[in-house]
């Protein structure tokens, strides 16, 4: 189940499949659910955001440059749509000395909440203008803006940025702690800038022996994953039992035991 931050997966029917198909082809169960389950969340990591185009296709990687590049606007849309940045430093400084902190006027007119004169400040009032649902900021009215100084907003943006690939990195954290076989490929799955992420994520992932069998559990907690709803875990699971049994196909035609069976 999952919410705003965290998220749990245990699909038994899903697992229960993959059971069948280690059973099947006379494949050791375990290191197979271990494989087969980092592949799956891996497959979940790419409905994360930020991404710049909702994915699509069967590709292998959990991010590009471009959903990078995404989730950094994204943090400045949302910054600018509850600061207002004065495009002159004395206009600022001239808010601060004639409200002190407090409602900015122009004649009888509010045009703006106040000024802030610290990080802290800003970050304070950026966590209070997040929505819980899924950690997007408000879209407040000029009157409710904070005014800040455009060289204090650009540290603050650069420094929310800095957090950009948190939520994939959670998942991606669940993948390599499922099947560490994967850190010797993680630079072809997961990006640089979702790896430098991993120190700051939440997720976990580990196996367990039920009487039915091996199965394979993940949980993570971050914004973002509310967007692993039902229906893109049923896509991302039926494209996933597809390429797994047709490779396995191929691999026991060909009687080629000893590779690749747990690759795509």
């Amino acid at each position: 189940m999952s919410n705003s931050r965290s998220f749990e997966l245990d699909d038994a029917v899903f697992q229960s499949k993959i059971r069948k198909l280690a059973k099947k082809f006379n494949i050791e169960e375990e290191s197979f659910v271990a494989e087969q389950g980092a592949i799956f969340i891996n497959d979940l990591g790419r409905f994360v955001p930020p991404y710049a185009e909702f994915p699509t296709g069967n590709s292998s990687k959990m991010g590009t440059p471009a959903d990078n590049k995404a989730g950094k606007l994204a943090i400045q849309y949302d910054l600018e749509k509850i600061f207002t940045v004065p495009k002159n430093s004395y206009v600022f400084d001239w808010a601060v000395k004639t409200f002190k902190g407090w409602e900015i006027k122009k004649g009888t007119k509010v045009i703006g909440a106040g000024t802030l004169m610290s990080l802290a400040a800003m970050k304070k009032f950026h966590n209070d203008n997040r929505k819980p649902s899924n950690g997007r900021t408000r879209s407040l009215r000029d009157f409710q803006k904070m005014w800040v100084d455009k060289a204090m907003f650009n540290k603050y943006l650069k420094m929310e940025q800095m957090d950009v690939g948190i939520a994939k990195a959670s998942v991606a954290k669940a993948v390599l702690k499922l099947n560490p076989k994967v850190r010797s490929k993680a630079r072809s799955s997961i990006p640089a800038w979702i790896m430098k992420q991993m120190p700051k994520a939440s997720g976990d992932a580990r196996m367990s022996k039920l009487r039915e069998g091996w199965t394979a559990t993940f949980e993570a907690r971050a914004f973002g994953l509310q967007h692993l709803k039902g229906k893109t875990i049923n896509i991302v699971k039926k494209n996933r039992l597809i390429a797994m049994e047709k490779r396995l196909k191929y691999i026991f035609k060909n009687a080629a035991k000893d590779s690749g069976w747990f690759v795509r």
